[in-house]
């Protein structure tokens, strides 16, 4: 009887014989007996025999023609051995749950083709037709182009053009965006100007949904995939093109389990394809920029605007003086002068939530969270106090714990309170709140950009989730609030992030027609950083900012890994990197640093410690060695099952 290998979305670095009497291909799922339970598998190879005796049977076939074709079986393996993963947690991460779950690969909807299509009014600039022309002349081979392009200057129609000349050629395109807030706006363009079905992957879709535009790209049906990171692992036989928007955004690397980086994946997935790979963005994250000086990457510069819209002016507001309210006078005024304009303003503050502090004004006491090292976020509309760590949520006290006097306040803006405070100084002007919190119901997000988009005066509270690839028409102030805390950071990234996030949000100003203005609120108006900002010179900034890592021998100039061990035992936790520290000294490769360990900027998370090994060498290959040899003798380590704990190649906090 022939044997087939499986793997089994397992933690363990191995794959399972099992005797099969049907015949079966390789990429197809089959369902496994598993130590007691019945499991999903890929078949990886089919062979005659096993170094293991007494074998079980595959219970069932489930596909009658491979699930994952051989290309993107190439990949997955390709990113299992690069992020040292489990080759099966890799490969049923790439599908969809209902394939893991075991459930027939059957379309259930078809997605319609657009009723109908309209090609723009406008002429497109020299700028984006030198950089369309660039890209469509190696339209057949691999290589990698940096469009760098200022806010507004109509990326997004380059990567439409582009996408319509591979549809001509009966190729298939993906785009991968950064937040899933982005895509139904992605999807629309792409709807309003291409004949061709326009699928979504992303996590808000549920789980039929997400099978169905799986198997519509897999089949060839879809012309152009739209999704956010796990997107990248979608099987596409006629795949002709990648773009990636907002390539600097850090949500593209995966967070938990299987970290992968789906902006770093593109490259190999263009290389293994043959096809051109195209990473958007106005601000380059400093890896991309050396990539440019490296000549891995061609770089396509739109500097101007799209239709002669002027750059916003931007301004900044010495807070040093200012005694703790969220919002200065002059901040205030301005407001006033483009609300009374008939315009739209935005207040980006990134934390959500009513006040990060909730203390006592005589003795100091402060609410901190009793699973984590953190304080509670005071949420006025329930009345609770809540961790933004695990979850956990109390009613706030009355008097305080230490010194039983009622003299307990809040310190400190989150969206919510700033909605209060902004309803108080404009109270005839509609304000929209965009968070997490607000944005938690289906569809909730998309009623609320429906309600900017149709123009009306109106005042935008947001966090993160505004501050990239929104194009609202009538924004013509933007108001940058807190964000000094930035300077303070102990991230070596943070002055890149805050950079880029700075020139992301300005750039939602002032997009159709009008100069539009931002304002930025902050205690230290001399730090450097704002002379680049002020004058829309990121690339000068972060050409500083790479020198410094260069001196540094930091990242993107050294190559990083982190081993993170978390335990309800704090000792056991240091004590398991301590071993694994010097397991990892041992084999003795000079070029490879090894820190640690270190507890976490949060130690303490959902009643776990956390501690940290970091390993770094301007020698990818060594360090990948290391890990590797790590990998095979983690068993000798004997506090392995006493704490969790996980792997993260080119970590990025």
């Amino acid at each position: 009887m022939p044997i087939v290998e499986v793997a089994i979305s397992v933690p363990l670095n191995r794959t399972f014989d099992y005797q099969c009497d049907g015949e079966v291909a390789v990429g197809s799922r089959v369902m496994v007996p598993f130590v007691r339970k019945k499991v999903v598998g890929i078949v990886l190879s089919v062979k005659d025999k096993s170094e293991f005796d007494k074998l079980k049977s595959v219970e069932e076939i489930l596909d009658e023609s491979p699930i994952l074709d051989k290309p993107v079986l190439d990949f997955l393996f390709w990113a299992a051995k690069y992020y040292h993963h489990p080759i099966g947690e890799v490969l049923l991460a790439a599908l969809p749950k209902n394939l893991r779950l075991g459930k027939e690969a059957k379309i259930k909807k078809v997605a319609g083709l657009p009723t109908k299509t309209s090609q723009p009014d406008f002429d497109i600039t020299q700028e984006q037709s030198l950089a369309i022309n660039e890209i469509l002349a190696k339209q057949n081979n691999y290589h990698g182009f940096l469009l760098h392009g200022v806010t507004g200057s109509g990326k997004t129609e380059v990567y439409l053009r582009i996408t319509q000349e591979a549809l001509n050629q009966d190729k298939q395109v993906l785009v991968l965006v950064p937040e899933i807030g982005l895509t139904p706006q992605m999807i629309s363009r792409f709807e309003r100007r291409l004949k061709t079905r326009v699928v979504a992957i992303h996590s808000q879709l549920n789980e039929t949904q997400k099978l169905d535009a799986y198997l519509m790209a897999k089949n060839g049906e879809a012309g152009v995939i739209l999704g956010t990171r796990s997107a990248i692992f979608a099987p596409m036989p006629k795949l002709g093109m990648i773009i990636i928007d907002e390539e600097h955004d850090s949500s593209f690397k995966q967070q938990s389990s299987f970290r992968y980086s789906a902006r770093d994946l593109s490259f190999i997935r263009a290389k293994q394809a043959n096809i051109p790979l195209i990473l958007g963005t106005a601000t380059p994250s400093l890896e991309t920029l050396k990539n440019t000086m490296d000549g891995k990457l061609t770089r396509l510069t739109l500097a101007n605007r799209a239709g002669g819209v002027v750059m916003p002016k931007v301004s900044l507001i010495d807070m040093r003086s200012n005694t703790g309210d969220a919002l200065s006078k002059m901040l205030i005024e301005k407001m006033q002068q483009y609300l009374s304009q008939g315009k739209q303003v935005m207040l980006f503050i990134n934390r959500r939530g009513y006040a990060p502090v909730y203390f006592c004004t005589e003795c100091g006491w402060k609410a901190e969270c009793n699973h984590c090292n953190a304080s509670m976020i005071y949420h006025r509309h329930i009345n609770r106090l809540k961790c933004h760590h695990c979850g956990d949520e109390k009613m706030p006290e009355q008097t305080c714990p230490d010194c039983n006097e009622q003299s307990l306040e809040v310190y400190g803006y989150g969206t919510e309170r700033l909605e209060e405070t902004l309803s108080s100084h404009f109270s005839d002007t509609p304000i929209i709140r965009i968070d997490r919190d607000t944005t938690r119901r289906k569809k909730a997000l998309q009623q609320h950009l429906e309600k900017i988009n149709s123009g009306e005066p109106c005042i935008i509270v947001g966090t993160q989730m505004l501050a990239k690839g929104h194009d609202f028409s009538n924004l013509a102030m933007v108001g940058i609030l807190d964000i000094d805390g930035g300077f303070l950071s102990t991230n070596f990234r943070a002055t890149e992030y805050l950079a880029q996030l700075l020139i992301q949000v300005s750039g939602r100003a002032g997009r159709s027609g009008e100069q539009g203005e931002v304002v930025i609120q902050t205690r230290y108006p001399d730090h450097p950083m704002f002379n680049y900002v002020l004058s829309n010179r990121y690339t000068q900034f972060a050409s500083g900012l790479l020198k410094q890592r260069m001196s540094a021998m930091m990242p993107p100039f050294a190559h990083q890994a982190l081993l993170c061990a978390n335990a309800k035992n704090k000792q056991n936790a240091e004590d398991f990197l301590r071993e694994v520290a010097s397991l990892l000294k041992s084999i003795e490769m000079n070029t490879v640093e090894i820190w640690g360990p270190t507890a976490g900027i949060i130690e303490k998370k959902a009643d776990y410690y956390y501690f940290n090994l970091y390993l770094q060498s301007n020698d990818r290959s060594a360090l990948h060695q290391m890990l590797a040899t790590f990998n095979q003798h983690i068993d000798s380590i004997k506090l392995k099952n006493k704490v969790r704990w996980y792997l993260d190649v080119d970590p990025i906090d």
